[in-house]
C-alpha cells in the first residue's frame, strides 16, 4: 500500500496564500507561509512524525513532497528507514507550481493524507484537487471538514446539538451582531488556524470582512485527539496545550495530561461531541481543542481540527496506552494502519 503524506506549508504549497484575496482570512497580504515561523515549525514536526509512524507499518510505501527550498529537511526525511531498511520517497516540489507534484502523487498513491491549514479554504481546495486528480483521501469527509474550517458553522452546529461552546457573535464590516460589551472577547478569522490573526476585541477591530467574535473563557487548554476507524473513534490520551507567540495564541508545546479528573472530563466532553459529529465516511486523525473550567459544567469545545494536529508528536511518543474505550491497549501506528486498511 502506497501512502502519500502532504503537509501544505512544507510540502510545496507555501506560496498559495498569495492567491487569497479575502481580507478576513488574515493571509490576503501574505505571499509565503515561510514568513510564519510557527507554521513552518508545526508543519515540519507533524510531517516528520507522520513519516515515522507510517514507516512502522507493514507493507507500506511512504511518499512525501517537500518544498524545493527545504532541501535539508527533505534529505532528513529521506534518511529515515523502516525495519527493512527502506526509505520514504521524497519528491521536491516547486512552490511556484505547487499542485503539479501534489496531483501526480495523489494519482499514484493508494491513499493521501492531507495536513493543510484551515486558513481561507486551502484545506478544502487541496481535498478537492486530490479527488479530481483521482486520488483517495484518508481523513475527514466533507461534512466534518466544514465544521473544522468554518468557525461560524461550528458554533451553529454546536447550538443545534447542545454542545457547550463560548458565547459568540459576528463582526461584519465593522458592525457587531451582539450588543454585549466586546471588551475581553476574541476576534477570530472565520477560517483560521494556528492562532494566526486572533486578537482581543478591545484592540482595533477590522472594518472589512466577516469575523467571529467569541468570549474568552477561563480554564485549562486541552487537546483530545482520536483516530477514526470503521468501528468508530478511538479517543487518545488528552494533552495540555501551551500557547504563546506575539499575541499569545500560537501553539508552543503539549504534554500528556496526568490529572485523572482532567482526563475523564476531557474524554467525557469529547465523547459527547463525537457522538453527534458526522463521522460516517471519515477515517484517520481528528483533534478537538477544549477548555476545562473549574467545574465540569464550565468545560467548552473551542475548535475541531479535521486533520493531523501538532499534538501528534506528544501522543505518538507513547508506545502503548489504554484508549477511552477501555477494551484494548494499542498504539498510534496500529490505529492509523487500521484506518488506512478499512478496519
Amino acid at each position: 500500500m502506497r501512502i502519500y503524506l502532504y503537509e501544505m506549508v512544507t510540502g510545496g504549497g507555501a506560496f498559495l496564500p498569495s492567491s487569497v484575496a479575502r481580507e478576513d482570512t488574515c493571509i490576503a497580504g501574505l505571499d509565503d507561509f515561510h514568513q510564519l515561523p510557527n507554521l513552518i515549525s508545526d508543519g515540519s514536526s507533524m510531517l516528520e512524525q507522520l513519516v515515522r509512524l507510517y514507516l512502522e507499518m507493514p507493507d507500506v510505501e511512504v511518499w512525501v513532497s517537500v518544498d524545493s527550498r527545504l532541501k535539508t529537511f527533505g534529505r532528513k526525511l529521506h534518511a529515515m528507514e523502516n525495519a527493512e531498511g527502506e526509505n520514504p520517497v521524497v519528491l521536491f516540489a516547486d512552490p511556484l507550481t505547487p499542485w503539479a507534484v501534489f496531483e501526480e502523487c495523489c494519482r499514484g498513491a493508494d491513499h493521501t493524507i492531507l495536513v493543510a491549514p484551515e486558513l481561507a479554504d486551502l484545506l478544502e481546495t487541496a481535498a478537492a484537487k486530490c479527488l479530481i486528480a483521482g486520488g483517495s483521501l484518508l481523513g475527514a469527509d466533507r461534512k466534518l471538514r466544514k465544521l473544522g474550517i468554518d468557525k461560524i458553522a461550528l458554533h451553529r452546529w454546536a447550538n443545534e446539538h447542545n454542545i457547550p461552546m463560548p458565547a459568540w457573535g459576528t463582526l461584519v464590516d465593522g458592525v457587531a451582531s451582539i450588543e454585549q460589551e466586546l471588551f475581553g472577547m476574541l476576534c477570530k478569522p472565520v477560517m483560521g488556524t494556528g492562532g494566526v490573526g486572533i486578537r482581543f476585541a478591545d484592540s482595533a477591530l477590522p472594518e472589512r470582512g466577516t469575523w467571529l467574535l467569541e468570549s474568552k473563557v477561563p480554564g485549562t487548554a486541552v487537546s483530545v485527539s482520536a483516530v477514526l476507524t470503521e468501528d468508530g473513534p478511538v479517543l487518545l490520551p488528552p494533552c495540555y496545550q501551551q500557547f504563546g507567540g506575539e499575541f499569545g495564541f500560537e501553539f508552543q508545546e503539549a504534554e500528556i495530561v496526568d490529572d485523572q479528573e482532567h482526563i475523564l472530563r476531557s474524554w467525557n466532553l469529547a465523547d459527547e461531541i463525537f457522538a453527534v459529529l458526522p463521522l460516517e465516511r471519515s477515517r484517520g486523525w481528528i483533534g478537538l481543542d477544549l477548555v476545562l473550567g473549574e467545574n465540569a459544567n464550565e468545560d467548552f469545545l473551542i475548535e475541531i481540527n479535521p486533520r493531523i494536529t501538532s499534538t501528534i508528536e506528544t501522543v505518538a511518543s507513547l508506545t502503548e496506552f489504554v484508549p477511552y474505550q477501555w477494551d484494548r491497549s494499542t498504539n498510534i501506528s496500529e490505529l492509523m494502519f487500521a484506518a488506512a486498511i478499512g478496519k
